[in-house]
């Protein structure tokens, strides 16, 4: 049943993380490990997987954590929390979350297979309501799929870190994006990053942009208009 779709799996526990990848190989094309929660957000902006499978407890960011960072900015994407939880915080966090499923430890696996079968079928409903190609003017446009901005049908080569700005400004489009909001979403920290390291970045990935489409407004931060 392999197909050409990707997962982000992240769990701490080495010996579950193995067994369950095991198993995994049998639906998915690629499969991205983490082990804990930071490493699985910066995963998931650098490698844009199609699902997310992740475990609650886990260094640096729980579970829960990774998720309401990824819904700032992605409602679409399927996730499936795996958790040996089932307190009534969590659930009642997780609702909001707009989640396929929160599976209770020990899983059984007729019931993984269903939730990862739904999946599927939220990324197909997903495909036809989302267009990939994102078009900024009729020389210029994004390709969500591969993630590369495309001139005159030429790359435009972004670093990592613009090209996840860019990303963060795309899905905030006609939305002040706070500097705050970028240094949480591009660094994963609110506190260490200087407005000037920000407003360097945004420099930076403007001059890159072939057209003037990032507005700043004082005082509040930036904004993408086309």
């Amino acid at each position: 049943m392999e197909n050409s779709y990707s997962v982000l799996y992240a769990e701490d526990d080495e010996n579950v993380r193995k067994n369950y990848v095991l198993y995994l190989e049998k639906y998915f094309d690629k499969i991205y490990e983490a082990s804990d929660g930071l490493e699985a957000l910066n995963l998931y902006k650098d490698k844009k997987p199609n699902i997310l499978l992740l475990d609650i407890t886990m260094p640096q960011l729980n579970g829960l954590e990774v998720i309401r960072k990824i819904r700032e900015v992605d409602q679409t994407t399927p996730i499936i929390v795996l958790s040996a939880h089932s307190h009534k915080e969590y659930l009642f966090e997780a609702i909001k979350l707009n989640l396929v499923d929160y599976l209770i430890k020990p899983i059984n696996r007729n019931e993984f297979k269903e939730v990862i079968e739904s999946s599927f079928d939220r990324l197909k409903n997903n495909t036809v309501e989302h267009e990939d190609k994102v078009v900024i003017n009729n020389k210029c446009y994004w390709d969500a799929r591969s993630r590369i901005l495309f001139f005159k049908d030429k790359i435009v080569d972004l670093t990592k870190n613009e090209r996840i700005l860019f990303e963060l400004l795309l899905n905030k489009k006609n939305q002040i994006v706070k500097p705050v909001e970028i240094s949480s979403y591009v660094w994963n920290t609110e506190n260490n990053i200087n407005d000037a390291s920000i407003r360097n970045l945004v420099k930076r990935l403007r001059k890159k942009l072939p057209v003037d489409i990032i507005d700043s407004i004082y005082g509040s931060g930036y904004i993408l208009n086309y």
